[in-house]
């Protein structure tokens, strides 16, 4: 029954996490593509309907940081102390971070030589 409750915690514990450091990252890139392009997303999507997938991938990029962060950072410091509580090896976190680039980079490319 405690292993039943730390890991129900703990997954409380990780979707509280993810969603805050989502909106937090998602702001700061939209800031960033705002400032970047001198519009408004809605502005930028309504002109060129495209962009939404451009947007997607750079979602999914954030998604990626916050599983990195989490599984290398983040698990170890909550109530779940099993046996399969591991860091991500090097090579999986280089090949996510290079994954996560080219998302949240895509949009900016597109952007930058579409305008």
């Amino acid at each position: 029954m405690r292993l039943f409750s730390t890991g129900l915690l703990e997954a409380v514990r990780g979707l509280f996490i993810f969603v805050v450091l989502y909106f937090v990252f998602g702001a700061i890139s939209n800031y960033f593509l705002e400032i970047f392009t001198n519009r408004p997303i809605s502005q930028l999507s309504k002109e060129n309907p495209y962009l939404m997938y451009y947007l997607a991938l750079q979602a999914i990029g954030i998604g990626i940081i916050i599983v990195i962060l989490y599984r290398n950072k983040f698990q170890f410091s909550g109530w779940y102390k099993g046996k399969q509580v591991k860091p991500l090896s090097k090579t999986t976190t280089r090949i996510l971070v290079v994954i996560n680039v080219a998302f949240i980079s895509a949009i900016y490319i597109v952007v930058g030589f579409g305008l």
